[in-house]
Order: C-alpha cells, then sequence, then structure tokens
C-alpha cells in the first residue's frame, strides 16, 4: 500500500463526537506526567481508528509511535511528542504548495504557465499512488487510457497541477513542482512556516530506491544522504526511458519490505507541520499565504462558526498523517498536526482520516478533554 492519500474532507468529520464536557487550558507533555481532574476524566476510550472517540485511545495507547500538536487557538492545547521526527507521506506536500505560493507573489512563476502533460507525466511511476494519477487526469477533464493520458501534448495550466498535488495527492505533480521551484525555494518556504531543517521530498523517487533498492543507498542510511540520492534517481529516472521502462517490468516490493521503507522516509516532527499550516492559515508566512490557503480550503466547511478548514494529510504503508488549520469566523485560529507511524494493516485498513479527530478535537472541548485524559491515563499504567 503505496501513499493513497485521497485529498481533503473539510467541512465534515465521520465518526462519533463524545460528550459536552468543557476543559480548562491544558498541556500535556510528551511523557504525559500532568495529573488530571479526576471530576474531568473518565476511562479512556478502547483503542478504535473508525471513529473519533476511538481514535483518542488509539493515540494514547500507541504514545511512542504518535507526534501529536492540537491547538485550538482559544488558549487550549494538547501534545504528545510533539518534536518527535515521524515520517510524514503525503503531509509534506504542503511544503511545496507554501512553495509555490510564494513564487507566485514573488512573479517567479505565473498560476496560468502552460505544462504539457507529457511532461508532468515524465515524473510518474505507474502502479505506485493507488489511482492518485488516473484522478488527477479526471480531476482536469484529460482522457486516459487508466495509467496516462491520451494525448500527451495536452496542456494545463501550472495552478491546476498544484490543486491535483493537494486535492488527489498526485505524486507526479509533487516531483515536477520541486523541480520547476527549485529545492532553496522548499527550503525557504518551510523555514518561513516555522519548519527549519526540511528533510525535502522526494515523492517519485522514494518508490524508485523501494523499488530498485540497489539504486539506492540502504534505508537505514541517514535522511541527509538518503534524501538527496531520491531526488537524483527521480531526476534521473524523468530523463531516462531506458530506466522507466527496467522498472515497469519490476514486480511489487513485500510488505514488510515497503512498511519498513515507509517508516524511513521524509520525516519531522508534528510541531513543524502544524507551525506551517498556522502561519499559512494567518497569513504570518508572508506573501504567499492567500495562495497556499486558497488550495488547502478549497472545500467549503459546513460546521457551524468555522469558516473554512484548510487540510493535507497522507498515507504509506503503517503510516497515516494529517496537518489542519481551521479558521474561525470570530478570528480565532485552530491549527494540528497528527503524525502515526507502525500502525498494523489490520487496523489501518479500516482506519478514518487523521482529519476527523484532529477537526472534532479543535471544534468540540469534549474531545480534546478526552484525548488528554486519555494520554495522561495510559501513561500511568
Amino acid at each position: 500500500m503505496l501513499d493513497h492519500d485521497g485529498g481533503t474532507v473539510a467541512g465534515a468529520h465521520r465518526g462519533h463526537l463524545v460528550g459536552t464536557m468543557v476543559v480548562a487550558a491544558a498541556v500535556v507533555t510528551g511523557c504525559a506526567t500532568m495529573s488530571a481532574p479526576p471530576d474531568q476524566c473518565s476511562a479512556p476510550a478502547a483503542p478504535d481508528v473508525t471513529t473519533v472517540n476511538g481514535w483518542t485511545g488509539y493515540i494514547a495507547a500507541h504514545r511512542d509511535d504518535v507526534s501529536l500538536v492540537l491547538d485550538d487557538g482559544r488558549g487550549n492545547r494538547v501534545v504528545n511528542h510533539p518534536d518527535q521526527p515521524q515520517p510524514l507521506a503525503s503531509a509534506v506536500k504542503v511544503v511545496t504548495l507554501a512553495a509555490y505560493g510564494r513564487a507566485v507573489a514573488h512573479g517567479a512563476v505565473r498560476p496560468d504557465e502552460p505544462v504539457r502533460v507529457g511532461e508532468w507525466e515524465r515524473w510518474f511511476l505507474p502502479d505506485t499512488d493507488g489511482g492518485a494519477h488516473a484522478r488527477a487526469l479526471d480531476m482536469l477533464g484529460i482522457p486516459h487510457d487508466r495509467v496516462r493520458a491520451l494525448d500527451p501534448r495536452r496542456v494545463v495550466p501550472l495552478d491546476r497541477l498544484v490543486a491535483t498535488m493537494i486535492q488527489v495527492s498526485d505524486d507526479a505533480a509533487a516531483d515536477f513542482l520541486r523541480d520547476r521551484l527549485g529545492d532553496d525555494a522548499l527550503r525557504q518556504a518551510a523555514a518561513d512556516g516555522g519548519w527549519p531543517d526540511l528533510d525535502l521530498p522526494a515523492e517519485v523517487g522514494g518508490i524508485i530506491a523501494l523499488w530498485a533498492p540497489e539504486l539506492a543507498p540502504p534505508i537505514t542510511t541517514p535522511r541527509s544522504v538518503r534524501g538527496p540520492a531520491e531526488w537524483a534517481l527521480v531526476r534521473r529516472y524523468a530523463h531516462d526511458p531506458a530506466l522507466r521502462a527496467n522498472l515497469l517490468t519490476r514486480p511489487l516490493p513485500p510488505q514488510d519490505a515497503e512498511r519498513a521503507w515507509a517508516d524511513n522516509g521524509a520525516a519531522a516532527p508534528a510541531a513543524h507541520l502544524a507551525a506551517l499550516h498556522r502561519a499559512i492559515a494567518t497569513g504570518s508566512f508572508g506573501p504567499g499565504a492567500d495562495i497556499a490557503r486558497r488550495h488547502l480550503e478549497q472545500v467549503p466547511s459546513t460546521l457551524p462558526g468555522v469558516a473554512a478548514i484548510g487540510y493535507k494529510g497522507g498515507s504509506l504503508n503503517g503510516i497515516l498523517t494529517g496537518g489542519i488549520a481551521l479558521r474561525r469566523h470570530d478570528g480565532t485560529i485552530a491549527s494540528a498536526a497528527l503524525l502515526v507511524r507502525r500502525m498494523p494493516p489490520e487496523i489501518q485498513e479500516n482506519a478514518s482520516s487523521p482529519e476527523n479527530v484532529l477537526v472534532a478535537a479543535t471544534t468540540d472541548p469534549a474531545v480534546m478533554t478526552r484525548l488528554r485524559c486519555s494520554i495522561l491515563a495510559y501513561s500511568e499504567k
């Protein structure tokens, strides 16, 4: 199961919210050593990622594999290992979006810049994205054979390519945009959003390293070495027909190899991901924040009092991730990020989106209370 994040589901969340208990401001540390007032805490929810209530139990029961930051923008905050780097999957694409917004604001690129579909598809590796590229072509109204566009000479505006990266999580679009914008632009965008020392993502490059491990450093190699090697690999793939043809003959890697690979991908702490989402939502990111916000908030909010929700998630084998910012009509802004690793396959296959619990916790004080109490209760076992 390679990356199959389906973009955003902003405006509504599945699952069940817990009661109406109101909680005062609180902070849970990575060790979760605070004592919780007994009159505010009931028994922890059983771990179950199919519901919001169950998500609070899963996060608490798997604290060591979770980096979490929740800030409702009204003085309430819950964190668990907020500075612990964890795999990001497609949630990292918000960095590329921010760099694009900045580039447009500075006149370095134009939203209507024409892109030939064939140039975009140079970066596409079939059968690795859960059908995201086919959905991207459908989204743009481009006929295809379920793999590639029928007419590679067709032209699309650059801004629409960005939309496919966010809405259906097209990996080829992400790597095309990194190449178009440049690594310095991505690093600067991340830094301006409160995300230092960016582990630059090579979406398709990482997958090639999984499919052809002899072409890349071992997964135990530090990311400072492996990351650039993966980027060099996808740039070679984009311009080397022989390599493209060779990779198409390769069998799918075994599940255990895929899980180990996913657990060693581009990483960052939830604190950095949440910071960038907040910077975009508040505008503190600077020039280009409005452009990034437009793409993240493309699904209208239906929640009372909520003006807009911007979300980008990701999913790999054993990995579920998401970053969010929620703007209210009263001017307050909530932000959050959830990074989960090493989730068993039988649990992940039925999991609801991390967006559900993030939206619930930042809009319903009862959910934030339940999450805080659950983490504390499990930490004391």
